[in-house]
């Protein structure tokens, strides 16, 4: 699948708050894709910042980031290919996909039908940035509102991508958003990273946070916990971030600190990946 706009002048980007932090992302990939040994090799990452009128100084921090972005987009990745490998016909919700290009690094088969969702702002500015064909669309919305489900087929295997979403939101909205999708949807897969508890409340302290003003709402502390209050959710991963197999690509330093979460579950699994079926 290829839907990559047409270049020409820069796009102006009046993103704030929440919607501001997806730029982090975008930066942490093009850095990876810099590196002699990438994780995610998303050549796209760096001709979208070129194409963005932005001040990508107030980024430079996110690099920080390195031990987490290119690992949880990875990892998504994977599962997202094995679920269409074996799902060829299946319709795909990217949930707050930003500026993220996955719908085109994976390998999407012409049958399935692939929706971009995010906030009308998001969307305008992507927009300028890649095209709309058969198999892709962009629908400008609130993931955690459930009107804009009714221009998603009911009839398809379901595979929902929620990439740097679920902790900011409300325990309340985000719960919502989970029993709309399992209720409009006939089944298939969901996947999003969580944050425990305590990750919630240092998440405070984070520059990220504070620069953009954003802040975490919502920690998962059981994954179980959302079967009893999502019916037909049922839990298949806890993924940590701490696990990926790339993680020996990082500096010295970075390599310790990782294997000193490993050693500590709290730690470990502070932030990490959920998949469930429904």
């Amino acid at each position: 699948m290829s839907a990559e706009g047409t270049p020409g002048t820069a796009a102006p980007v009046r993103l704030t708050g929440v919607q501001e932090t997806l730029l982090a992302p975008l930066y942490v990939r093009a850095q990876d894709n810099r590196s002699p040994r990438p994780v995610l090799g998303d050549t796209t990452a760096e001709g979208l910042m070129r194409r963005l009128d932005y001040d990508w100084r107030k980024m430079k921090f996110a690099g920080r980031d390195r031990r987490t972005v290119p690992f949880r987009a990875k990892k998504l990745d994977e599962w997202a290919n094995a679920f269409l490998a074996e799902h060829p016909d299946a319709v795909v919700l990217h949930l707050a996909c930003g500026l993220d290009s996955r719908a085109f690094r994976l390998d999407v088969p012409d049958t399935a039908l692939w929706f971009d969702v995010d906030l009308p702002d998001v969307i305008e500015l992507r927009r300028k940035l890649y095209d709309e064909t058969d198999g892709y669309r962009m629908l400008a919305a609130s993931a955690v509102e459930a009107d804009w489900l009714e221009a998603v087929p009911k009839d398809r295997p379901a595979l929902v991508v929620a990439e740097g979403l679920a902790p900011y939101l409300a325990e309340a909205d985000g719960l919502a958003m989970l029993r709309n999708l399992t209720g409009h949807l006939s089944g298939g897969v969901i996947m999003f990273d969580a944050v425990l508890p305590w990750t919630r409340h240092i998440a405070k302290y984070a520059r990220l946070v504070r620069q953009t003003g954003a802040s975490f709402g919502w920690a998962v502390a059981d994954p179980r916990d959302l079967e009893r209050s999502v019916p037909g959710l049922r839990a298949l991963d806890e993924w940590s971030m701490c696990d990926s197999p790339y993680a020996d690509r990082l500096p010295v330093q970075d390599r310790f600190i990782v294997r000193v979460m490993r050693s500590v579950r709290p730690l470990r699994y502070a932030y990490r990946l959920l998949r469930y079926r429904f």
